[in-house]
């Protein structure tokens, strides 16, 4: 009898290559204003469908055939009305998942100058923040719970640990950062707290 299922067939259903499937990508933009370095922030437009007035980083999905970072400097020069040129990526960081499983790459960029975008269908108006202020700034955490709850197609009395799913409630630590009148956190909160470490990993070495 031959095999149903032969070993190419097996070979064939999987690859080494990314799938970028339910991806995003963001850049965190870095611009030198009176030779200091400042990260420019976003705050959203407050006619968005999604997160209207909150503050963010240039990004959105990856359209088919881009990899993370050719979306991230897509998004940005559509964000803030730059030319591709006009940015030079210098690094990334780790990509952190969303509560929907959503996988969002963050990178780092200079921008050749600060945009002056302001009041566009996406972005309300930017603000920057220097650098050595963003080390300075001790964040102050608080904690998110999302509550999973099984809908009636789960088998939850066959499962063996059910009662670890059901009304299950997962915490998540967030920082906050405060800098004028302006609260960064979330996502951005996140990306923002790698690149500082990032940064302080550089800055305060011992030499």
């Amino acid at each position: 009898m031959q095999p149903w299922i032969k070993e190419k067939q097996i070979r064939d259903s999987f690859t080494m290559e990314e799938d970028y499937e339910q991806t995003a990508a963001v850049l965190i933009p870095l611009v030198e204003i009176e030779k200091e370095w400042h990260v420019v922030f976003e705050v959203r437009a407050h006619t968005m469908r999604q997160q209207p007035g909150e503050i963010s980083f240039p990004g959105g999905r990856l359209e088919k055939g881009e990899t993370p970072v050719e979306a991230a400097v897509r998004e940005t020069c559509e964000e803030l009305e730059l030319d591709s040129s006009q940015i030079e990526v210098i690094g990334k960081l780790r990509p952190l998942a969303t509560p929907h499983r959503q996988l969002i790459y963050p990178f780092v960029g200079m921008l050749a100058e600060l945009p002056t975008v302001r009041e566009t269908d996406e972005v309300d108006h930017l603000f920057t923040v220097p650098v050595s202020t963003l080390l300075m700034i001790d964040p102050f955490h608080g904690e998110m719970e999302w509550t999973m709850n099984p809908d009636q197609n789960i088998p939850l009395d066959r499962l063996a640990n059910a009662k670890a799913y059901k009304k299950r409630v997962i915490k998540m630590r967030e920082p906050f950062y405060e800098h004028e009148d302006y609260i960064i956190w979330g996502l951005t909160g996140k990306f923002l707290t790698q690149f500082i470490q990032r940064i302080k990993e550089n800055v305060f070495k011992p030499t």
